[in-house]
């Protein structure tokens, strides 16, 4: 409540305990409020509050004066009487009544004043000391129970598997060595006596693949009427691929099958 003098902010602090159960709000309008007009009207005070008057109030039937707040104020030997003005239940002023003692000398806004303190039903003066609120105590907390010490085993390094060892591989399914691209010698030698050596057989298999090759070439070019560019590319991939390591593996391979099975016995010259 920066905007109330002194003496009207501990009026109000007494008037809100003491009307806490009739305007619950009253604490709130005064806070919330604008000054407005003060006057010293010479046998006390009036000081008008504005609240909002869109402000919903807590009891709308409180219309009137209210209150019985009395404080010693300045020099004077008698103490003055508070009151608010409420409309609807809305804050509208506060007085102060000096019961005829002359206050035209007094500056209410930065006047001293004493005690403040409130008159009960039966007319005794109850003095306004707000009690602080005392934080209840705190239980204290059961501490949990110990857990037992568990030791800690250190962590079991897995074993790795065993793999098995691969078993020797029968000498029918070695795989086949790679076989050099046969020579003019050899070829010459395959084409006399295929069964004279191995470089002569696959030197057969070899003149054999590129018989086949010019065939798939005639043939792209007269039955499918493909272009002689694609044909020869087909031509070199293929030739490329039977020099490769790859095809002299498997070129080595036709050539021991077909001895195998004697096909170059019936070539042999008689």
């Amino acid at each position: 409540m920066s905007h109330l003098t002194p003496l009207e902010s501990a009026v109000m602090d007494a008037m809100a305990w003491q009307m806490g159960d009739s305007v619950p709000d009253l604490a709130a309008q005064a806070a919330s409020s604008s000054p407005g007009l003060r006057r010293n009207t010479g046998a006390g005070l009036y000081s008008q509050v504005l609240v909002d008057a869109n402000r919903r109030t807590a009891n709308p039937d409180a219309t009137g004066l209210f209150g019985t707040v009395h404080v010693m104020v300045g020099d004077l030997p008698d103490p003055l009487g508070f009151q608010i003005e409420l409309r609807q239940g809305r804050l509208m002023a506060l007085h102060g009544q000096s019961y005829g003692q002359d206050t035209r000398a007094i500056d209410f806004s930065n006047t001293p004043f004493g005690e403040v303190f409130t008159v009960d039903d039966r007319g005794q003066s109850v003095l306004y000391r707000p009690a602080r609120r005392v934080p209840a105590p705190v239980a204290p907390r059961p501490k949990p129970a110990a857990r037992p010490s568990v030791p800690i085993q250190p962590p079991v390094q897995p074993q790795p598997a065993a793999r098995p060892t691969p078993e020797a591989r029968p000498a029918d399914h070695a795989l086949p060595v790679s076989a050099a691209p046969p020579g003019v010698a050899d070829m010459l030698s395959g084409l006399s006596d295929p069964t004279a050596s191995r470089g002569g057989r696959l030197a057969l298999v070899y003149l054999g693949a590129y018989g086949l090759i010019l065939l798939a070439v005639l043939f792209a070019k007269l039955v499918l009427h493909t272009g002689w560019v694609f044909a020869v590319i087909v031509a070199v991939w293929l030739v490329r691929y039977i020099h490769s390591p790859k095809g002299r593996a498997k070129m080595a391979d036709l050539a021991d099958r077909l001895e195998r099975q004697g096909a170059f016995q019936a070539l042999k010259p008689r």
